[in-house]
This record gives structure tokens, C-alpha cells and sequence, in this order.
């Protein structure tokens, strides 16, 4: 719910009829477990754009160059050159489709968190209906000739 839905801890303690303060200490005990269990770290990956995860994929792949430019013999071990260069390839195919679905899904973020701040009542009537037109974002944007 906080993750997926972008619920506040209050709203999940409503909804669950429990005290806030459990929703809160769940939250805690998770972040204490492990970084990946984090729910605010979560929702960030959960709202990843497309164009975000890009980046993120071209950040690694730039510090294994860096670690190569730092010791070239690397490239002599055939696994890492074949994985840099597959790693190389896939960037080079990744469609510029995928600009356009991160603007929109960037879109639906701020349209999300302005009626949040602005209108809650309205975010809370929206909820339901934001997968789907990230589903049908995520459709036109891959079909072949649409860009």
C-alpha cells in the first residue's frame, strides 16, 4: 500500500483499522533489516521511469569501463569484453520509445503528487485508474511505427 499505492502511514492504519503507530514501527522495523526492505526505498524503485532505469543501467556500465580504463588487462578475460559488449549493445537498442513512456510516466507521478498536496479527495478517485493507463502508456508506446 505505501509502496504500490503511495499511501501515507496514516491512511494504511486507516485503511487496516490498526493504530498508526504499528504502520509506522513496520516501516522502521524494515528499513532496520535490510537497505532493499526500506519502504521509502521501495517506492522510489517502484516509481522508477523507464528513462530513470536507463540511466541507472548506463551509470553501471560506465563504472565498469572506468574500472577497465583503470586496469586494461580486464578486457583479457573474454567474460568481461563479451559483457561489456553485449552491455554496449543493449544500450544501443534501447528504443527511444522509451523517452517518451518516462515523460509520461513522469507525468503521472506529478499529476499523482500535486492532487495529493492539492486535491487528496481527487487522488484518492484517480487511484484506482493509474495502472491502467500505465498499461495503455506502456502498449502504444511499444507498438512497432508509432513513433
Amino acid at each position: 500500500m505505501y509502496v504500490r499505492e503511495g499511501k501515507t502511514c496514516t491512511a494504511i492504519a486507516k485503511e487496516l483499522k490498526i493504530n498508526e503507530g504499528t504502520v509506522y514501527r513496520w516501516k522502521a522495523e524494515a528499513a532496520e533489516k535490510d537497505e532493499n526492505l526500506d519502504w521509502d526505498v521501495q517506492r522510489r524503485i517502484y516509481n522508477m521511469s523507464p528513462k530513470e532505469m536507463v540511466a541507472m543501467y548506463a551509470e553501471s556500465v560506465k563504472a565498469w569501463l572506468l574500472q577497465i580504463k583503470m586496469n586494461p588487462a580486464l578486457l583479457s578475460d573474454p567474460k568481461i569484453a563479451d559483457a561489456i559488449a553485449k552491455h554496449v549493445s543493449v544500450m544501443q537498442k534501447i528504443d527511444v520509445r522509451t523517452q517518451y513512456l518516462g515523460v509520461a510516466i513522469d507525468l503521472i507521478k506529478i499529476a499523482n503528487q500535486y492532487l495529493a498536496e492539492n486535491a487528496p479527495e481527487l487522488k484518492e478517485k484517480m487511484e484506482p485508474y493509474w495502472d491502467g493507463i500505465y498499461q495503455e502508456l506502456v502498449t502504444y508506446s511499444t507498438r512497432k511505427g508509432m513513433f
